[in-house]
């Protein structure tokens, strides 16, 4: 009797396994084969006059922190950003601001597309992005940072 409760256990243990091999070959099977050599392939065309266009925009964007004024600093702001920084960026020190400014003129376009470029800059030796996004009117504006 003792045989036929650890036959049956035996192919329940079997079963289980043959389960797991067959849910393993299926995900196999279903998985995408990624280039691991770019995880991120930005839809960079080489459309230079688009360049342009958003260095214009993250030009702007540098300008606008190193006055330190919070207002120019809003303007470059695309609507969804003034909300989300909302009026804690007032409280910030100007000088602050100005050091970002500083920072920004070290700015690598990264990724862009269509409606969305990412640039690195680099402040105190730390890599850091921000975002912009092409507006309605065909500029570009902040939208992180």
């Amino acid at each position: 009797m003792k045989t036929t409760v650890l036959l049956k256990k035996l192919f329940i243990v079997k079963y289980f396994f043959i389960g797991l091999a067959a849910a393993f070959l299926l995900h196999l099977s279903g998985s995408c084969n990624k280039d691991r050599s770019n995880p991120i392939a930005p839809d960079n065309n080489d459309d230079n006059a688009e360049i342009a266009i958003i260095e214009e925009g993250a030009k702007s964007a540098e300008t606008a922190f190193l006055s330190g004024d919070v207002n120019s600093i809003k303007n470059i702001f695309t609507d969804d950003a003034k909300e989300l920084y909302g009026t804690d960026i007032s409280q910030i020190d100007k000088n602050h601001f100005i050091k970002l400014g500083e920072a920004l003129k070290t700015k690598e376009l990264k990724v862009y597309t269509g409606l969305y470029a990412e640039y690195d800059y680099t402040k105190d030796g730390i890599t850091y992005t921000f975002a912009m996004a092409k507006q309605e009117d065909g500029s570009w504006k902040l939208m992180r940072f």
